[in-house]
């Protein structure tokens, strides 16, 4: 009788494991395919992007860095924890070796101009074959550098627990993953951004197992799984995570704020990286200037006098002002916004702005324009006096012509531009617009003028750089700047502002 339950026990078990694998999967086991079809190929998960939780930071930055300006390029990217590990079909490094290219990927997400500095042999060898000029290559403004230097494996922890050979098991393991990236200036080959990353990739284990005597039969069952983060993927996280804060550190504050927020939703990113301390020392300069505001409107209200104090007020003998010299346009900006230029050297001339909350403390306001005799719009103008070789060189000063309206221009802020090559100097523009319209034109030293463009009539205008223009079909502009045609970029509308480059010597 007991070697019949023993029996009878053995069958169910057996039954009972054959149902939980053939639940997980299915095998062919036994079918035979003829030589003349071919075999069924296994079907699993469709193919997908890849996506990280920081891309949506990365496209935030998209239309904000100078692509005529500025140009990326990545270089060695490599793996320095000298880490392998063997596998079934031999030895391989633990972590990626296109740790370079997830970069580049990265910055072109971003929406930064990117040459390719990857695999240079192509390039070289139609150099060699004469069928390129090496000097038409763009160079690049800034290159990323830098390593994954280390990959420590932690020791782990768990517990085995097993009552009359039936219990539960569970293990836990780490490694700790950890880079380096640095943004390096090309010409001069300073550092000019740097970011040290570090994250534990987490492994799991767990099982149920059983063990039993029925009669002098062993019974033996193990369930049970196994987990751990892709390592390859959590460096493609770190390495987005590390181009987006290396954009970040040489871009002003005011930037990057909304995409900054993006980055802070994500689980275990801290507030230490540089860019977050830089961004909340602007916030909190904001904040006080909004409060100055505030407290001089207070104050201004209740200093006010009354209608009937004004009129019975005698005003006091005063003596005649002397003009004094005018006040330069840094005495104008904010604290905060000056202490961002000074620690943000690049992308001022593209993306510099004063914020709201700053230009309510000096009582100004985007709609305002500057002081008679500057450019309207850019804070680099507001109280700008200009000089008097400037003002002399005027040569846009002219009232507007008969019948033509005079400029108008709502808040908004001017697209600035610069060259990427320059034949001459920039105190010329020609202009050519493809349909009949009117375009307001300024230079450095003059105000907005009216000038009527004839369709396909090109025309030339004197002055001093930089010229800024507003036209309602700016598509519809042909720019000559600096002897060369421009070529606007996508995020000009209808608004620009050209900066003059340097003129360079030709070789030999």
């Amino acid at each position: 009788m007991q070697r019949r339950l023993t029996r009878q026990a053995a069958q169910f078990l057996c039954m009972a494991s054959l149902c939980l694998v053939s639940a997980c999967s299915v095998t062919r086991v036994g079918i035979a395919v003829p030589a003349s079809v071919n075999e069924p190929l296994l079907k699993g998960p469709a193919v997908v992007d890849v996506i990280t939780p920081f891309d949506r930071a990365l496209a935030c930055l998209d239309g904000r860095i100078n692509r005529e300006a500025l140009r990326f390029s990545v270089g060695s990217v490599v793996d320095a924890t000298g880490k392998e590990q063997v596998t079934d079909g031999g030895s391989g490094k633990f972590v990626t070796q296109g740790a370079g290219d997830i970069v580049q990927s990265a910055l072109f997400l971003a929406g930064a101009a990117v040459v390719n500095r990857r695999d240079p042999r192509i390039i070289d060898n139609e150099v060699k074959w004469g069928l390129l000029d090496i000097k038409q290559q763009a160079v690049s403004t800034f290159f990323v550098t830098g390593s994954i230097n280390s990959l420590d494996f932690l020791p782990g922890s768990g517990f085995d627990l097993q009552i009359a050979g039936i219990g539960p098991r569970l293990r836990q393991n780490r490694i700790l993953v950890g880079l380096d990236l640095s943004l390096t200036e090309t010409r001069t080959g300073r550092i000019v951004a740097n970011v040290p990353l570090q994250k534990q990739v987490l492994s799991t284990e767990d099982g149920f197992g059983m063990g039993r005597f029925f009669g002098n039969t062993l019974i033996s069952m193990d369930v049970g799984g196994k987990e751990r983060e892709a390592l390859n993927l959590v460096l493609r996280q770190m390495l987005n995570l590390a181009t987006f804060e290396l954009l970040t550190q040489v871009m002003p504050p005011e930037k990057y704020a909304d995409c900054m927020q993006l980055i802070e939703v994500v689980d275990g990113v801290t507030e230490n990286s540089r860019s977050s301390r830089t961004l909340k020392q602007y916030l909190n300069a904001q904040a006080k200037a909004a409060e100055l505001a505030t407290k001089n409107q207070v104050m201004a209200a209740a200093k006010k006098p009354t209608v009937l104090e004004a009129a019975s007020a005698t005003p006091p003998a005063r003596a005649p002002v002397q003009p004094g010299p005018a006040l330069p346009a840094a005495a104008a900006q904010s604290a905060d916004a000056q202490a961002s230029a000074a620690q943000t050297p690049y992308f001022p001339a593209e993306q510099a702005q004063p914020s709201n909350a700053a230009l309510q403390a000096l009582n100004l306001s985007p709609g305002v324009r500057a002081p008679k005799g500057a450019p309207p719009g850019n804070s680099s103008y507001n109280g700008a006096g200009g000089g008097g070789e400037r003002q002399a060189a005027a040569a846009l000063v002219a009232s507007a012509p008969a019948g033509v309206p005079a400029c108008k221009f709502p808040p908004g802020d001017f697209a600035q531009v610069t060259p990427l090559r320059a034949t001459e100097a920039g105190n010329s523009l020609r202009l050519r617009s493809r349909s009949a319209q009117t375009v307001c034109l300024a230079d450095s030293a003059g105000r907005f003028t009216p000038r009527p463009l004839a369709a396909g009539v090109e025309q030339k205008f004197e002055g001093l750089a930089p010229w800024r223009l507003q036209a309602e079909r700016m598509h519809e502009l042909d720019i000559v700047f600096q002897g060369l045609p421009l070529r606007k970029p996508g995020y000009v509308k209808d608004r620009l502002e050209l900066l003059e480059r340097t003129v360079t010597a030709p070789a030999g």
